[in-house]
């Protein structure tokens, strides 16, 4: 089981975010890699434990996910886990907690997935809006922590920026399968910090509103496009339609 993380421009935080997580669940650092852009190796190797994997991969989101999938075999068991992430939340009696053991839970994903697949969590840290089952429908599976056996296939045929995450759990459900965690959650700062893979593209309601656009009309009888007013201003987004079963 290897244990992924995607980082670009957080190598002031990564030991107090994401490694400092894994350390804390006991993870063995040989089992961890950072992937970087070639122009910060040296900042991230000179703060990173010495006996944590530090690899030069590439820029971009959808680019560095298909570089991560490249280096490791076909069908290995990864897991991936966004850079800022602080805290991993369990479901229980309609309150989160911290998730016990992060190896015990992954070893349960992958036995689940017998093979072939991906395993994601619920999307946000709102227990109101959780419940401690599992799904095996089409359920959108955010891209902050997936557990998947390798398909470089699928991880190299990103065409979407700000819809990969979609687009990822799309794919997987179509081709393998896909399993959500909905009583698992994490705590990340993804909107607080500076850097990160998705700084490297725009994130304005036009650009986002193009390639919901163009995700609708690929894909359109799996989802439907969320318009909607919000106290932050307007968001669109993608919606799959529920309970849709292979």
């Amino acid at each position: 089981m290897k244990f992924s993380i995607p980082s670009l421009a957080r190598s002031s935080i990564i030991n107090k975010k994401t490694l400092k997580l894994l350390s804390d669940y006991n993870i063995p650092k040989k089992d961890i890699y950072v992937f970087v852009i070639e122009e910060e190796y040296n900042k991230y190797r000179e703060i990173v434990d010495k006996d944590i994997n530090v690899i030069v991969g590439d820029r971009g989101i959808g680019q560095q996910r298909s570089f991560i999938s490249n280096y490791f075999n076909e069908g290995e068991k990864i897991v991936s886990l966004d850079d800022d992430i602080t805290k991993i939340y369990e479901l229980k009696n309609k309150k989160l907690e911290e998730l016990d053991n992060l190896y015990k839970f992954c070893d349960k994903a992958f036995t689940l997935l017998n093979g072939e697949g991906m395993c994601g969590v619920y999307p946000t840290d709102n227990p109101y809006y959780m419940n401690e089952n599992i799904s095996t429908d089409l359920k959108f599976c955010i891209g902050q922590l997936r557990i998947f056996y390798n398909n470089q296939v699928i991880e190299n045929s990103r065409k979407y920026i700000l819809l990969e995450d979609y687009e990822t759990s799309l794919k997987y459900w179509l081709d393998k399968k896909i399993i959500r965690f909905n009583n698992i959650c994490v705590k990340a700062d993804f909107n607080k910090l500076a850097g990160g893979l998705k700084s490297v593209c725009k994130r304005d309601f036009h650009t986002k509103a193009v390639e919901v656009d163009k995700f609708y009309e690929e894909y359109k009888q799996f989802c439907f496009v969320s318009d909607r007013l919000t106290k932050e201003g307007r968001k669109i987004d993608i919606r799959f339609k529920n309970k849709l079963i292979r």
